[in-house]
């Protein structure tokens, strides 16, 4: 989802739309206006179909984004970081930074996305049933009231990653106090309805139903992916969990004084070493990271007279770790800082530093040691 564009913010929260989403808008505006708009609304002309289409189709995504905002609002509560929520070509997804660490927790969260729909869906017909509308708003809040209820079913079905599956996962976790198995068991179930949808898929497309079935079918390989994903994820976490950030972090570090001129690093820290990256530091207390691509965005003819300080990464807590750190929690840091290192910090000087490789190459010998 990195190429998705953030619109607005809400609470602090980004959304954002992946250019996917484009091609589901103009396909479902397409299927409404020369499908359903025809036959609910055979008066009106050609155009004013697909002026009906699109706005029903932005309402749908409207919809999702609401459905959405529950599961990350919910997730804010219970303390839970949400770095974004982003809509593209199969609904949206809110971006948890981590999962819920006890199994209500999982449920609340889960649980208030299918409810949200069904809660659109039930003050639409609310509305319908005590407002006298016009034709077009009729059908429009007709199909409105359609799709939520089928969203809110959808998303229940008990299969990881949908929200079911992780209503299924934190009724397991709560019954044998083991989130790792109950993820596991979830994230069957989902790929077992994920193989489902694309047999029926197959099955509508050779019946003459081409399109739909395609679509199943592209949904089901959808939903697998995030189904096999969360398996691997928890195999990740299980290997990752009895290691400390000093099982894997490089001891001896090479740092910049911060004054540096950024020639002078070129020169003598990156091509010396052959690395991308390395702590900065200012009277021996760490200040921040340097990157190659950082120095890279600074004009070359200004190397001999800008300090490595004006092209670092400032320390942050995403940047930084102690040596007794969980070695799981230090990975799913490097995986979304942006730099993909971090220095290791005890009694405020850098004692080692992290990559992602060097996390994976642990891995790689684990079975070995």
């Amino acid at each position: 989802m990195n190429s998705a564009l953030t619109l607005f913010r809400i609470r602090g929260i980004p959304v954002r739309i992946h250019p996917s989403w484009l091609v589901i808008v103009g396909l479902i505006t397409w299927s409404l206006s020369v499908g359903y708009f025809p036959q609910a609304l055979p008066g009106l002309p050609f155009a004013a179909h697909w002026v009906q289409g699109f706005l029903a189709a932005l309402l749908l995504f409207g919809s999702v984004f609401l459905h959405e905002l529950s599961h990350a609002l919910t997730a804010r509560h219970y303390g839970i970081p949400v770095s974004g929520i982003t809509l593209h070509v199969f609904g949206g997804v809110s971006q948890l930074d981590r999962e819920p660490s006890r199994p209500g927790e999982e449920f609340a969260v889960a649980i208030t996305g299918p409810l949200t729909s069904l809660a659109i869906a039930g003050v639409l017909a609310l509305l319908r049933i005590l407002v006298s509308l016009p034709a077009g708003v009729v059908a429009i809040t007709n199909y409105l009231i359609m799709v939520n209820v089928i969203v809110a079913l959808f998303n229940l079905v008990p299969g990881f990653p949908l929200d079911g599956g992780r209503l299924l996962r934190a009724a397991l976790w709560r019954l044998r106090g083991d989130p790792g198995w109950a993820t596991v068991a979830a994230s069957r179930a989902g790929g077992a309805f994920a193989t489902l949808l694309m047999v029926l898929g197959a099955v509508r497309a050779l019946g003459g139903q081409f399109l739909g079935g395609l679509w199943l079918i592209l949904i089901g390989l959808f939903l697998r992916a995030g189904a096999e994903g969360s398996g691997r994820q928890v195999a990740l976490q299980r290997a990752l969990a009895p290691l400390a950030v000093r099982d894997a972090m490089t001891a001896t570090v090479v740092t910049i004084p911060a004054e540096t001129p950024i020639a002078a690093a070129v020169d003598e820290y990156f091509w010396r070493h052959h690395v991308s990256s390395f702590p900065v530091l200012e009277r021996e207390r760490p200040i921040g990271i340097v990157t190659l691509d950082a120095l890279k965005r600074v004009p070359q003819e200004r190397w001999a007279t800008t300090a490595v300080r004006a092209a670092m990464v400032p320390l942050t807590d995403a940047l930084t770790a102690a040596p007794g750190d969980s070695l799981w929690s230090a990975l799913q840091k490097l995986v979304q800082n942006g730099v993909g290192r971090m220095a290791i910090i005890a009694d405020g000087r850098v004692v080692g530093y992290l990559s992602i490789k060097d996390v994976t190459h642990l891995l790689a010998i684990a079975p070995s040691r």
